[in-house]
């Protein structure tokens, strides 16, 4: 075989080698093109993604079940809504829970003239009634009028019977109670230290609540309400003077009215 055919065999027979080239540089320039037009779909995907959460949460980046470039920050559970109350805030509740300075000192000042309203109708009443020093009017204090009547001008020594004289002391103080049916009576009976022993009365003590008892029963039948009233004996235990003289004695025999205003419930 002459050399020219020899070189022709192998020319023809290595022909496979460029063709086997171009393919491979066709397949990756194929390759590279698919790469390159999936890199642009993910940016554009992601970037739809990121427009898509911002609509939906208003906050750039939430959480995607598809990774992302970037951290997406963690979304935490709403805390629960804290009323914030201002000290200015506070003070105003507190200010406004207070009664107002003016309206209480309105009020007292309305309580008192009604005090002192009743306690004149009532001295012009006794005055008619009976005589003035049988009877001894208070001050209003603490909601309350402590009338004293004299026990020797209610009551015969030694008796429960009051003098049919003094009915007409008593009647006032039943017409008062009609008239003013906001308050309430407290009868008590007051003795000396003198002891007495009779198969009625046993003692000072037995004496006085019987006393203060005939006088609440009295008011009732007048047309006063027995739950607006009590009567209570005290005996000799608490004297306004000293028993040592007959002064102070006669003054600790009486018998004490307290009125004060029932209160609401």
């Amino acid at each position: 075989m002459s050399s020219k055919n020899k070189l022709l065999e192998e020319e023809e027979s290595a022909g496979w080698v460029y063709t086997f080239a171009d393919l491979m540089t066709l397949l990756l320039v194929f390759f590279v093109l698919l790469f390159s037009l999936s890199s642009v779909e993910t940016e554009r995907f992601e970037k739809a993604i990121r427009s898509l959460n911002q609509a939906l949460t208003g906050v750039e980046g939430a959480n995607s079940i598809i990774e992302l470039p970037h951290e997406a920050p963690v979304k935490t559970e709403n805390p629960e809504e804290i009323e914030e109350v201002l000290p200015a805030t506070e003070i105003a509740e507190e200010q406004a829970e207070k009664p107002n300075e003016n309206e209480a000192e309105s009020q007292n000042v309305a309580i008192d003239s009604e005090w002192t309203r009743l306690t004149d109708d009532i001295n012009q009443q006794f005055q008619v009634a009976v005589a003035t020093d049988a009877v001894e009017i208070g001050t209003p204090k603490d909601g309350k009028l402590v009338i004293n009547v004299k026990g020797d001008v209610l009551f015969p020594s030694g008796s429960a019977e009051f003098n049919p004289e003094m009915m007409t002391m008593i009647d006032t103080m039943v017409l008062m109670l009609r008239k003013n049916p906001d308050l309430k009576l407290r009868i008590n009976g007051h003795t000396d230290n003198i002891p007495i022993e009779t198969p009625r009365f046993p003692s000072n003590w037995d004496l006085s609540a019987i006393r203060a008892t005939n006088v609440l029963r009295y008011m009732a039948r007048g047309g006063v309400e027995i739950d607006r009233m009590s009567a209570t004996g005290y005996g000799e235990s608490k004297p306004l003077e000293s028993n040592d003289t007959v002064v102070g004695r006669a003054k600790n025999r009486r018998l004490e009215f307290v009125l004060e205003r029932e209160t609401a419930e």
